[in-house]
């Protein structure tokens, strides 16, 4: 039984806790906040409720997992439902798509209605092209730590040296559908130009596994990893904020908390901004080349997130609807609301210059005059901005040069959302086995 200590109380870091509880380690969490969960929280104010970060996933398999091999099944303590409702795109022309997320007919015909017959056809052949790319991603990257060298028959399927804007402009006609696919690297804080091609696999993941949210909002998923934490027996300690992983000859030793505790440890698992853990935390020469190469990466840029409380009547919005243009502005109304009013989340993906209201008006949504409530989310670690393919190998591995040291979370492999943290705590599980 190896003594472990996490760093840091996100969704990667409570996944990696219970699941090394579950493998029979002796397991404490140190987050530096009061509560745990990091953007997987809410937040309430004025009889209203919204989630301050993620409100959806797809992949639900990965959650499923994370719970199984943890304890009970996921439904033994939240529910996950199906987001049944189309995307809504909204153009600059003023056009309207209402993209089923889970139907490759019923994505034909949107488009079909929407731009013609080429273009629709365009959209799901892509789609389809990505299944591929989906399996050589899942057993190459997103299951196992990613490896120094691809086989070169992945590297040909991956082409990851042609940008998500290339693929647009090359398979399709349509600008709309061009926007469309570019959203992939927007809601990843990145610029499509820069980010590889085939991330637009999570347009072939949506379609096929479909998104979900769970019955209460994505806050109540923090709170099942804390009771599952509890039922693990996990050690969780707020307000314990690590200021230094010690280690010694090549290994950690442990972690000093800024009040000079120093907790002793076999294993420590980060779920910090790997730059704040190799730049601040970690002072060991092993450190020095994985240092320099996190150094090389800038963070992605993480929506700007209004919640609005509003009082109806109100246009009738679907479960997430994509405002198209400079900047992109995502309306998800999911949120909980007292009767006659709604609850909406405004994500502004760019730089806003305007207000959110002044946005919402400019895109054709008419609602200054129905907002009751206002509430601005904090500001959060969003992960590594893709800056070409070799981002993916500048993200820092799940194992670490230092022995004992692992690093989950969005500024790890295999990146940022639900899923990809949420595989990257099984990657380091599978790395510690068993006590």
């Amino acid at each position: 039984m190896a003594r472990v200590i996490v760093v840091g109380a996100g969704l990667a870091g409570l996944a990696s806790a219970v699941r090394l509880a579950k493998l029979g380690h002796q397991v404490t969490i140190c987050e530096r906040d009061e509560r745990l969960g990091g953007v997987l929280g809410r937040i309430e104010a004025d009889g209203f409720s919204w989630d301050a970060g993620a409100a959806s996933t797809t992949l639900p398999a990965a959650l499923r997992d994370l719970f199984r091999k943890s304890g009970r099944p996921i439904e033994s303590l939240v529910q996950l439902e199906p987001v049944t409702e189309p995307r809504r795109h909204m153009f600059a022309d003023g056009s309207v798509l209402d993209l089923p997320i889970t139907d490759r007919g019923e994505q034909l015909q949107a488009w079909s209605d929407l731009a013609g017959e080429k273009t629709a056809q365009q959209w799901v052949s892509l789609v389809d092209g990505y299944g591929e790319t989906w399996q050589v991603l899942r057993k190459t990257s997103l299951e196992p730590p990613l490896k120094d060298k691809l086989p070169l028959g992945a590297v040909r399927t991956l082409k990851p040296w042609q940008s998500l804007e290339r693929v647009a402009q090359r398979q399709l006609d349509d600008d709309r559908a061009r926007a469309v696919l570019r959203h992939y690297a927007a809601q990843g804080g990145s610029d499509a130009k820069l980010t590889p091609g085939y991330v637009g696999v999570w347009s072939y993941l949506e379609r096929t596994f479909g998104r979900w949210t769970i019955d209460g909002g994505f806050g109540a998923l923090a709170d099942a990893l804390a009771q599952r934490a509890s039922e693990r027996k996990v050690d969780v300690r707020t307000g314990a904020e690590v200021v230094a992983v010690t280690t010694s000859d090549g290994g950690v030793t442990g972690v000093r908390l800024a009040d000079g505790t120093e907790l002793p440890a076999d294993i420590v698992v980060s779920d910090i901004d790997p730059r704040e853990l190799y730049g601040q935390l970690v002072d060991d020469p092993a450190a020095k080349k994985v240092r320099k190469q996190i150094e090389a990466t800038h963070q992605a840029q993480a929506a700007y997130v209004v919640h609005l409380g509003l009082q109806e009547p109100l246009p009738t919005l679907p479960f997430e609807t994509v405002l198209h243009g400079t900047p992109t502005v995502v309306v998800r109304a999911g949120g909980q609301a007292p009767a006659g009013h709604q609850a909406w989340s405004v994500l502004v993906h760019g730089y806003p210059t305007d207000d959110v209201l002044d946005l919402l008006v400019a895109r054709g949504l008419h609602i200054r005059d129905k907002v009751v409530s206002r509430q601005t989310s904090p500001s959060w670690w969003a992960g590594v901005a893709w800056e070409g393919y070799r981002t993916a190998r500048r993200r820092a591995a799940n194992v670490s040069p230092i022995k004992g040291l692992y690093c989950v979370g969005a500024g790890a492999h295999p990146g940022s959302g639900v899923p990809a943290t949420t595989l990257g705590a099984a990657i380091v599980a599978d790395a510690v086995g068993k006590a």
